[in-house]
């Protein structure tokens, strides 16, 4: 199976249905206005689990099995809570080189 890679630019968002955060994660990206790609995992959990977590962690350099799993210009983040903290951090900071 071959999976969507992270956008280059902008946030690349694997989530999956029925996942509480998954679903924070996309609003608190719209109330941001910020770009996003949504990527349903539901068919790579269903046919290749294994291969989709080890692509996960070969891209985001290590093990990570829940969902959300967020990617901005094809670096990981992490789930919800990293998200947010990192517009935390653009509050604080006013831009994103101190990520």
């Amino acid at each position: 199976m071959i999976f969507f890679t992270p956008l280059e630019t902008g946030f690349t968002i694997y989530s999956k249905s029925g996942c509480a955060n998954c679903t924070k994660v996309k609003k608190l990206l719209l109330d941001k206005q910020s770009f996003f790609v949504d990527i349903s995992c539901d068919e790579y959990l269903l046919e290749d689990k294994e291969d989709f977590l080890s692509f996960i962690k070969e891209r985001a350099n290590k093990e990570y099995k829940t969902f959300p799993m967020v990617f901005y210009d094809g670096k990981f983040l992490g789930g919800f809570a990293e998200t947010q903290l990192y517009f935390d951090k653009l509050l604080c900071f006013g831009n994103d080189d101190n990520f």
